[in-house]
């Protein structure tokens, strides 16, 4: 044992109790008979009740307004804890919808139930839970974001047996790159025989059912002959006609130092240190504001080397300036109130100088006969990052929703006036027909009515092009071939745009075809043209825009270049939002409805400046093959 640390010293019950009370994960705590005994304050603060209002109810109390993942009711006899406690054994992972009665919104909580046993006899059950309703919220957006650094990733195509891993998979197993050849059979093989059935099962029901993610912890052999326990998170990326899996990818995460940190809460208080050390959240002690102990959670997060790096050092250094007040405000209300402060967010400063929001809860303690703060932290990074992306959608459900009021308004003015513009439009086309049987009718007359029925088509043809514009488009299917979509856009282009430049075009000499209603992608590129001859003008030097595509066997990149002035750096974040044009007349929707249909099909729509000056417009589309020849 670490001879800095006396667990005899530091592990009593009054320590034990500060430690189940500050834990950021809820923790129930039932009776042989099933009935609530305890819970600590987080439990509370998820579920929305008082200790009063659960200690004596079970899970199978009517009370309770609890859901399945389906929306179907959770009965009491299935809950977690009831299973745990009559049979004896752990139960990992199950997820329950709970109302909460606060403000009666539903939270969706991650539980586990393990025995609690004194001298090996089973005297009741304790269930740990965490709120995981953002996460499964997101959970669709963030399937994949998981693939980063510190993360297995697979990728194992069925039917061929063959799996793609990358390097940390590889490190988590114990091998080097290229040492250790993956595939499915020898995934299978590697499964602890423990797990092995309930993986298969799973398995075998995911790749044949309507479920396509999985979320299984289990464990496989390490290269020196141990075990890893592994979190695969994965999703089925592609079905055959059958409707059968045929690939699936994910990420696998080394949770082994949670697992034995679970094993180890069922230890007696004497290896309480082992259950610290094992954490998965990043627990330190200060004593007189200097680091007394740090677990390796808490070493890893502030990127230390070890514990010895940061013993001693004071908690002013290891947090940012501007956190100093309120890291002041907890230490007061911690060490001269005795008061546990609740989880808050602050910023840390790394070793290596980079600063990292956390979010801790800190309580004060007993430590080697003084009185000392313990701090619990978890990195906060993902959920600023859930926040970021929740902020995205919303500015996103803005922007439609100003699409949406844009339309309807001018929906309501077409509506208004369409009706006069017709009657307009047929008086004077009547007016018109009198005026040719009538050759005493002076000619300048004539023109007037001519003039007057073409004005009156004019501004209906207007309206109905606003209202276009405006409505959102929809992607159709089909498929286009890129030749004949850019001859049919110069040709409109030299019928309706009168441009004295030159315009060149550079296409692939093989037929080239792409994902995409054609007329709706000749929309798409006519606007980039047109937008390109109107950057054009009024310049001192001759106009010139070159069309071109670039190939390879997944997509097709359609460039639009111009020699005109560029777009101005100022706009160019907002380049693509609804209605940010600055021409004179412009709707600013061609391009916010181009990358929108664009985007549908699979492809891009980008900006970026021209070699030399201009703006160069680039369009990415999928590539496919016509019917004939698939």
């Amino acid at each position: 044992m670490d001879s800095a640390f006396d667990l005899a010293h530091f592990w009593d019950a009054d320590k034990l109790a500060a430690l189940f009370a500050g834990l950021p994960v809820g923790v129930v705590v039932h009776g042989l008979d099933g009935r609530i005994v305890s819970a600590n304050r987080s439990a509370l603060e998820i579920i929305g009740l008082s200790l009063d209002e659960i200690t004596g109810k079970t899970s199978t109390d009517p009370d309770w307004q609890t859901i399945r993942e389906d929306g179907s009711p959770y009965p009491g006899a299935e809950h977690p804890v009831a299973i745990c406690l009559a049979g004896g054994a752990p139960v990992r992972n199950a997820v329950m919808g709970v109302k909460r009665r606060t403000n009666g919104d539903l939270r969706w909580l991650q539980i586990d139930a393990n025995p609690l046993r004194v001298d090996g006899e089973m005297v009741g059950a304790y269930s740990c839970f965490r709120d995981i309703t953002q996460r499964k919220q997101l959970q669709e957006q963030l399937d994949m974001a998981l693939l980063g650094a510190n993360l297995g990733t697979y990728d194992a195509d069925l039917q061929t047996g063959g799996v793609n891993v990358n390097a940390r998979y590889l490190d988590i197993l114990g091998y080097a790159p290229g040492e250790l050849e993956m595939s499915v059979a020898e995934w299978m093989a590697r499964i602890h025989p423990e797990d092995f059935p309930r993986i298969k099962t799973t398995y075998d029901h995911v790749l044949a059912s309507p479920i396509r993610y999985v979320n299984n912890e289990y464990r496989l052999r390490h290269k020196n002959g141990g075990w890893v326990w592994l979190l695969d998170s994965g999703r089925v990326l592609k079905v055959d006609e059958r409707g059968e899996a045929v690939r699936i990818a994910g990420t696998q995460m080394d949770i082994t130092a949670r697992k034995q940190a679970e094993l180890a809460l069922q230890e007696s208080e004497a290896r309480y240190r082992t259950v610290v050390e094992s954490a998965p959240v990043a627990m330190v002690i200060y004593v007189d504001q200097r680091v007394a102990m740090a677990n390796p959670a808490c070493v890893k997060l502030f990127r230390a080397g070890s514990e010895q790096e940061l013993l001693g050092r004071d908690i002013w250094s290891l947090s940012s300036p501007e956190c100093h007040p309120l890291v002041r405000q907890r230490i007061e209300r911690a060490m001269l109130r005795g008061e546990e402060n609740p989880v808050a967010e602050l910023e840390i400063q790394c070793l290596d100088g980079t600063r990292l929001p956390v979010e801790g809860v800190s309580v004060p303690i007993e430590y080697r006969g003084g009185r000392a703060l313990h701090i619990i932290m978890t990195d906060a990074t993902p959920r600023k990052q859930a926040d970021a992306l929740l902020r995205q959608q919303r500015e996103a459900a803005e922007q439609a929703l100003a699409l949406q009021v844009a339309y309807q308004t001018v929906a309501g003015i077409a509506h208004e006036l369409n009706q006069p513009l017709n009657a307009l439009t047929t008086l004077g086309e009547a007016a018109e027909r009198q005026a040719s049987q009538s050759p005493e009718l002076p000619p300048r007359l004539r023109q007037t009515i001519a003039g007057m029925v073409g004005a009156a088509r004019r501004a209906g043809g207007v309206l109905g092009e606003l209202i276009g514009v405006l409505r959102q488009p929809a992607a159709l299917g089909g498929i286009a071939r890129l030749d004949h979509l850019v001859d049919e856009v110069m040709a409109q282009t030299r019928a309706a745009l009168s441009f004295k430049g030159n315009v060149d075009v550079h296409l692939p000499p093989e037929p080239v075809w792409v994902a995409g209603d054609a007329t709706q992608l000749e929309k798409v590129l006519l606007n980039l043209v047109r937008n390109a001859i109107e950057a054009c003008r009024g310049q001192n030097t001759p106009g010139h825009i070159v069309i071109e595509a670039h190939c390879s066997d997944a997509v097709a990149v359609i460039t639009v270049t111009d020699n005109g002035p560029g777009v101005d750096p100022v706009r160019q974040p907002d380049l693509f939002q609804p209605f940010a044009s600055k021409k004179p007349g412009g709707t600013g929707m061609g391009l916010a409805i181009g990358r929108a249909l664009v985007e549908s099909l699979g492809g891009r729509l980008w900006h970026e400046p021209a070699n030399g000056g201009g703006a160069r417009f680039c369009l990415q589309l999928p590539r496919v093959q016509p019917a004939e020849s698939a």
